[in-house]
């Protein structure tokens, strides 16, 4: 109704729909809806399809049993990130590959290699995701089991659609896709199944409080993809991504020059508390006057009443208690330049909204 609208992934999407404070706060302590019909997905099918993710991802999705799902990263030749994401096992020959930034010409040129179908699928379907202490009771009235593990997925016929229902997301609740056509019949079911829970439809910025509170840092809105093949940045560490390598598997594109590369890294992602509501994004952070890195992503965390931001910080002072500053930029209300105290602290800022058990 506010005609607040901006583009993501080719799609143009909700920023706000009845102010973002609440928005975030329905999602923390109620339930949300959130659009995420624009997250890059692409199916991988063949027989050498099991052998062409275990190459591409940091982890072996070759060893996945149907019905299964991990998170991993992909990688550059010599170990720059080039994206993370989710991959699911369809079937023996079918894999499903969800991402927050496409990458569709290398991965295409690279299945071709393995002679693995590579087909888009993003506009084929609509996603929602639920997220909220009540996420789990609104599937319930609606008429879904809620009973499913984190990573885990399942394929139904629910009142006349063809769903699937997963738990991909980072947010601790619910995905649900269906063919596009179907999703505005998806929305308003779940909207009505949600109101004795005061449901509220997420918009953008609301989605990206939440992935900063849960320490999510993106592709494309926090961090540049190495979409060079020879580069060697950002890193696996830089980032703090390094959860998603398993050491063990050592066939993945990349492994060579991050092994190289990982213990030269001079810069870490650290979330920072600011002693302010004002958001500071991009700016310069000093410690006793020497600037030792920037910000990325900041927001205003509604239910921490504070700014908070993801921060590129020289290692030796990304240790959590660590006190920095930085400069807030003039504003209409408050036309000045401000230094302002921050605190360096754990990721994520706070834990996800679990779903309670109905």
């Amino acid at each position: 109704e506010a005609n607040q609208w901006t583009p993501r992934g080719g799609f143009t999407l909700a920023r706000d729909y009845a102010g973002v404070a609440d928005e975030a706060l329905a999602a923390r302590f109620r339930v949300g809806l959130i659009d995420i019909s624009w997250r890059w997905r692409v199916m991988l099918d063949g027989a050498r399809a099991g052998e062409f993710a275990a190459r591409l991802l940091t982890r072996d999705a070759a060893q996945l049993a149907p019905g299964g799902s991990l998170k991993a990263a992909l990688l550059a030749d010599r170990g720059g990130v080039r994206g993370t994401g989710l991959i699911a096992r369809f079937g023996r020959e079918g894999f499903l590959l969800v991402s927050a930034a496409p990458d569709a010409a290398w991965i295409a040129d690279a299945a071709a290699r393995f002679d693995v179908g590579f087909r888009d699928v993003t506009e084929e379907d609509g996603g929602l995701a639920l997220v909220g202490p009540y996420a789990a009771a609104t599937l319930a009235r609606a008429g879904l089991d809620p009973d499913l593990e984190p990573l885990a997925f399942k394929r139904q016929f629910w009142r006349g659609l063809d769903i699937t229902l997963s738990r991909w997301g980072e947010l601790g609740g619910y995905e649900l896709w269906c063919e596009a056509g179907d999703a505005l019949i998806l929305w308003d079911r779940l909207m009505r199944a949600g109101e004795p829970f005061g449901i509220e439809p997420l918009g953008l910025d609301a989605a990206d409080i939440l992935d900063l509170e849960a320490g999510i840092a993106r592709p494309l809105r926090d961090w540049d993809p190495a979409k060079d093949g020879n580069a060697s940045a950002p890193s696996p560490r830089a980032l703090g991504i390094e959860s998603l390598i398993d050491e063990d598997h050592t066939a993945f594109n990349g492994r060579t020059g991050w092994l190289a590369a990982r213990d030269g890294e001079a810069f870490r992602l650290a979330g920072l508390l600011i002693e302010a509501e004002d958001a500071a994004p991009f700016t310069p952070v000093t410690w006793q006057g020497r600037t030792v890195g920037h910000t990325l992503s900041s927001v205003m965390s509604p239910a921490l009443r504070r700014a908070i931001a993801f921060a590129r910080l020289e290692v030796a002072l990304a240790e959590p208690g660590t006190a920095l500053s930085l400069t807030l930029s003039p504003t209409k209300d408050r036309p000045e330049f401000r230094t302002v105290a921050a605190k360096v602290c754990d990721l994520p800022f706070l834990p996800p909204p679990d779903p309670i058990t109905p």
